[in-house]
């Protein structure tokens, strides 16, 4: 489920102690940054549910934490909590500058390949575990290609425009079919 003024930020993997405390798995490359959280949401039923954190202790190397939640106080409670998702609004991300960006950002902006000119509206950021991969619509067909930063020239907030420079022929590979079908 998405939660558009949301972003995710990790997913509780299990208890801790018998207090209520639990192990959530961060989402993050700073995980220090949450070491002061004072309120989390949970998706509970496809919807967000605010809780206010009592106590945080940061795990970085793991990129873990342990948590403990108001009203959450045995371990009998905690174990109902396992697997769920924990957001934070995206007010709270800190802004990123120049070619940096969070995926939510670039979404609807143009893509403009260095080559082949403007290609089409960025419409999803799939986060795959070897890299993430964007997707525009070009001629009428879904292309993917890999967003990584030696493809991307500029992040042009202002004019919502992605300019990247693509492997030369990937545009190509997903219009072949069609060349196909019309010699034939």
């Amino acid at each position: 489920m998405t939660h558009p003024e949301h972003y995710f930020l990790g997913t509780i993997h299990r208890t801790h102690g018998v207090r209520g405390d639990m192990i959530i798995s961060l989402d993050t490359d700073t995980p220090a940054r949450y070491k002061s959280l004072k309120i989390i949401y949970l998706e509970v039923g496809g919807a967000l549910k605010e809780y206010d954190v009592k106590k945080i202790a940061i795990k970085e190397k793991e990129k873990s934490a342990t948590i403990h939640l108001a009203g959450i106080e045995d371990m009998t409670t905690a174990e109902q909590y396992l697997k769920l998702d924990l957001y934070l609004p995206l007010s709270e991300l800190p802004k990123l500058r120049g070619n940096k960006f969070y995926f939510h950002e670039i979404i609807n902006m143009m893509v403009i390949d260095s080559v082949l000119g403007e290609l089409g509206p960025l419409t999803n950021v799939y986060e795959l575990p070897q890299q993430a991969v964007g997707e525009f619509t070009y001629k009428n067909k879904p292309v993917l290609f890999p967003i990584r930063e030696e493809f991307i020239d500029k992040v042009d907030r202002a004019e919502m425009k992605f300019h990247v420079t693509l492997p030369e022929g990937l545009v190509e590979i997903y219009l072949t079919d069609d060349k196909k079908q019309k010699q034939e």
